[in-house]
C-alpha cells in the first residue's frame, strides 16, 4: 500500500484539520441558535450533518486510501452547495465546494489507481 506524500498529504490533513475545527464551530453555534431562539436551526443541523460526512470521507480517503473517501467528499460538497443556496449563498458555496474539491483531486490523482 502507497503512503500519501508532498503536497497530497499536505492538503489531506490540512482539509481534515480544518473541517474539524469547522464542526466544532458549528456544534458551538448550534447552542448559541438553540439559546437565543434563532432562525436557521434546520440548515444548522443539517450542514453538521455533512460536515461529519465531509470529516469521514476525508478520514477514508486519507488513512484507509479507498476512493470511497473521494466520492463522500464530492457528495457533501453538493450537499453544502445545496445548504448555501438555502441560506443564499448559491455562488459562495459553488466556489468553495468546486475549488475545495478541484485541489482535492489534482493533489490525489497520482494515487488514484492505487487505491480501492
Amino acid at each position: 500500500m502507497f503512503e500519501w506524500k508532498g503536497f497530497a498529504k499536505f492538503w489531506l490533513w490540512f482539509c481534515l484539520i480544518v473541517n474539524i475545527l469547522v464542526l466544532i464551530l458549528g456544534v458551538v453555534g448550534l447552542f448559541g441558535v438553540i439559546a437565543l431562539g434563532a432562525e436557521g436551526l434546520g440548515i444548522l443541523i443539517l450542514s453538521l450533518v455533512a460536515e461529519v460526512g465531509m470529516i469521514t470521507g476525508l478520514a477514508i480517503l486519507l488513512f484507509m486510501k479507498k476512493k470511497l473517501g473521494f466520492y463522500i467528499v464530492a457528495a457533501m460538497g453538493v450537499i453544502n452547495i445545496v445548504l448555501n443556496a438555502m441560506s443564499g449563498q448559491l455562488v459562495k458555496g459553488i466556489a468553495s465546494a468546486i475549488i475545495s474539491l478541484v485541489i482535492l483531486f489534482f493533489a490525489i490523482k497520482s494515487n488514484w489507481n492505487e487505491m480501492e
